[in-house]
């Protein structure tokens, strides 16, 4: 049987090709693993901070007032973010602003607390601005 010489060269570059290719694909997951690894949320008792940290960008800090808060939505799609509890978190802000967080680790909790607090704040205004009839006839 003769032999070819061009196939050598084609397994050679068919190697060089894979190799890159899989190491791309290994780097870009790392890279993507490490880009939102450190996402941070702060919840205060009237304000959210959401801290973003990777190793490619500095501290990136946005603070969201708990008062401009109309909605808040949480969910997790796919096998994967099932299994390890994470999902999205979407805030609707005044003004039609809406913010979406991805990967944030158990958006169902962080859910419940923002609404809990979104409930305290509400009932801490009416308290505050809303003279209810028995004040009006001790004043």
């Amino acid at each position: 049987m003769q032999q070819y010489p061009d196939v050598e060269y084609l397994n050679i570059i068919f190697f060089v090709f894979i190799f890159w290719l899989v190491n791309y694909a290994f780097l870009s997951f790392i890279f993507y693993i490490i880009y939102y690894y450190f996402d941070l949320i702060v919840i205060y008792k009237d304000q959210i901070v959401m801290i973003k940290c990777s190793l490619l960008l500095r501290d990136d800090i946005e603070i969201i007032d708990a008062y401009r808060i109309m909605k808040v939505d949480g969910f997790s799609r796919g096998l994967m973010s099932n299994i390890f509890w994470y999902g999205n978190l979407v805030i609707e802000q005044q003004k039609n602003e809406v913010r979406t967080f991805h990967f944030v680790p158990a958006p169902y909790k962080i859910l419940l607390i923002i609404q809990k607090q979104r409930t305290a704040l509400l009932d801490d205004r009416k308290k505050k601005y809303i003279i209810t009839e028995e004040e009006e006839k001790k004043q």
